[in-house]
């Protein structure tokens, strides 16, 4: 699909690819088909990558200049509050005054800066500014995600080191299944995120700034580029957090698991004395002395309860149970 942005008298005004011609500022193509690729190919005078090209990895597959034209390509973070978070390759194409982004996803940056295109508010410079303007968000979105999973790993991090009733309520396995797939998503959508930075930041280091025609192009360039630094360092400080919070999570299971072993151990060695008395007296002897006592059925009983009890009791006092 095309859609395309022209400025007239001083509005940015959205059209489809029934008016694409040389006024386009922004033409942004979502999953196209090899027939709009082609016809955008032919009024900017570049090839258009496919979606085959834009996946490879090699920086010199996704940055390169052909005369006027650079092509940049990153993986941008979508559906980060879904299901399936993941990481779509788009690609900028700076023309001159004219850009063309290519992508088979819809980051929720792009969508939320398009809506602000359509509320009547055009940006001061040409292509340069929409191509700023597009990474600024992409950017902000990603600190709010960021953001995000600090405050999910915060709030394990309570429940397993700072709960109140810690010593009282030892955890349930839903719980703690719960706790794992929370860390788990969290470290998969901070690693999606840290590779959407790492493009950013080469996009930044390889645009030149008097390709943008912007006055303040270096100082937002720089701006964005400390911007993406510091969210890279705070990336890696969050995938350090939750592999601490993953083991630390694994070894409250550990501690349970080992409890309830414990406990039938324990069970086992109660259980063994009066066992070995049942034992003893189920024996088909036929001389047995104590078959003929009156109270030696009642003896018995007493005898396997005792049996019992006392490496209960010494068990408690040593503070094994």
């Amino acid at each position: 699909m095309i859609t395309l942005y022209t400025r007239t008298d001083g509005r940015l005004l959205r059209g489809g690819p029934e008016i694409l011609g040389p006024d386009a500022l922004w033409i942004d193509l979502l999953s196209p088909t090899p027939e709009e690729e082609d016809a955008v190919e032919a009024l900017i005078g570049a090839d258009v990558p496919t979606r085959e090209e834009m996946q490879e990895i090699e920086v010199s597959s996704r940055l390169s200049r052909d005369g006027d034209h650079l092509t940049m390509t990153a993986p941008v973070l979508t559906n980060s509050t879904g299901i399936n978070p993941q990481n779509v390759a788009m690609t900028f194409i700076l023309a001159g005054d004219r850009l063309i982004t290519v992508r088979y996803g819809t980051p929720q940056a792009v969508a939320a800066y398009m809506a602000r295109l359509e509320r009547g508010r055009p940006p001061a410079g040409g292509a340069g500014e929409v191509l700023l303007s597009l990474i600024e968000g992409i950017v902000d979105r990603l600190a709010d995600v960021l953001e995000r999973i600090a405050a999910e790993q915060d709030a394990i991090s309570h429940r397993i080191f700072h709960h109140p009733n810690r010593q009282r309520r030892r955890s349930s396995s839903r719980e703690l299944e719960v706790m794992l797939r929370t860390i788990g998503r969290g470290g998969d959508l901070q690693s999606k995120a840290h590779d959407t930075i790492m493009g950013l930041r080469r996009v930044i280091a390889f645009l030149p700034e008097e390709e943008l025609g912007l006055r303040d192009g270096r100082a937002r360039l720089k701006t964005i580029g400390r911007d993406l630094q510091s969210l890279a360092e705070y990336a890696a400080f969050l995938a350090n957090k939750v592999a601490f919070l993953l083991d630390a999570t694994l070894g409250i299971i550990n501690i349970q698991q080992n409890h309830i072993i414990k406990l039938f151990s324990v069970m086992a060695v109660l259980l063994m004395p009066p066992t070995l008395v049942a034992s003893i007296y189920g024996m088909n002897f036929h001389h047995m002395p104590e078959l003929d006592w009156v109270w030696g059925y009642p003896l018995v009983l007493g005898l396997m309860v005792a049996a019992a009890l006392i490496p209960f009791w010494l068990f408690k006092r040593k503070g094994w149970m």
